[in-house]
């Protein structure tokens, strides 16, 4: 297959929740056959990036769900209280130009207390079984605080693997950036949480999307998903109502995550032939 009809994976952010679902979405799509090919293209944010990484590593779909079900001890969830939030979202309030929200993000980032980047990197550890990057094509998003730009880490840059996926795992108020090669990252998530219009090529794209919230300039999925070729076949999975109804109202609330990722099983078993679809063509006609 051409490198550019190759498909594509984007696996969006949504916290510890947004990794349950994915990985139980993933498995019910390999129990009917569909599965992520060894040449495709793997494009992971925050929580997308550990599935990514997870994925791309070779460790089975099998073991991870099983991870998953009983349930993730190694988790901290994030001191991220309501005033923090409100910050994050007014950093990107009535702001145009992407990476202006983004320095404003970084800012926020740099101010906080959290100052222990060794953190993000032992629970990167503790979640990816492979600590090094394969042959797979695995793009991981960052972005930089202080110039606000978008970073892709990938196997040819030179940066560990538990490093890029901490960077992008660096929630800003709640994880001290991660420095990689001088420049510090945070959460590719203030970017967008699914960065969908980074797909390269013109070949399908199956986008798993734990988390629709959009607040930045340029973080609405519709508009990303315009910004790709209008006769690529795009299909975007969120969450069914079952998937909603398991996973409450917190994306960082590990009790949910047995019966979160059991629903994004029975929702990838539902999703497989839609999947199966776009990825047998190359193009909608």
């Amino acid at each position: 297959m051409a490198d550019d009809a190759r498909p594509v994976w984007v696996l969006g952010g949504g916290g510890v929740v947004g990794i349950a679902w994915e990985v139980g979405v993933l498995t019910g799509l390999a129990d009917e056959g569909v599965t992520v090919a060894p040449d495709a293209v793997v494009i992971g944010t925050s929580a997308g990036a550990v599935v990514g990484a997870q994925v791309a590593g070779g460790t089975p779909l099998s073991e991870l769900y099983e991870r998953q079900r009983h349930g993730v001890t190694h988790e901290t969830a994030p001191a991220l209280g309501f005033l923090a939030l409100l910050r994050l979202a007014r950093a990107q309030l009535f702001v145009r130009d992407p990476e202006q929200a983004a320095r404003r993000l970084g800012r926020l980032a740099l101010s906080s207390r959290i100052d222990d980047p060794s953190r993000q990197r032992r629970i990167a550890e503790a979640r990816l079984p492979d600590h090094t990057w394969t042959d797979a094509d695995l793009r991981i998003t960052a972005v930089d605080v202080e110039s606000g730009a978008l970073r892709v880490f990938t196997r040819g840059d030179g940066a560990p693997l538990l490093d890029a996926v901490a960077a992008s795992c660096a929630m800003p108020q709640s994880a001290a950036p991660v420095t990689i090669g001088g420049r510090r990252y945070m959460d590719g998530g203030m970017r967008s949480a699914l960065n969908l219009d980074l797909a390269p090529g013109d070949g399908p794209v199956i986008a798993l999307a734990p988390s629709t919230a959009a607040i930045g300039p340029w973080a609405r999925i519709e508009r990303q998903r315009a910004a790709l070729d209008a006769r690529r076949r795009v299909e975007l999975l969120t969450r069914d109502p079952a998937s909603k109804r398991a996973q409450g109202t917190s994306v960082m609330d590990r009790s949910v995550v047995p019966a979160l990722v059991a629903a994004g099983r029975d929702q990838g078993r539902h999703e497989a032939p839609r999947v199966a679809a776009a990825l047998a063509t190359t193009s909608n006609p």
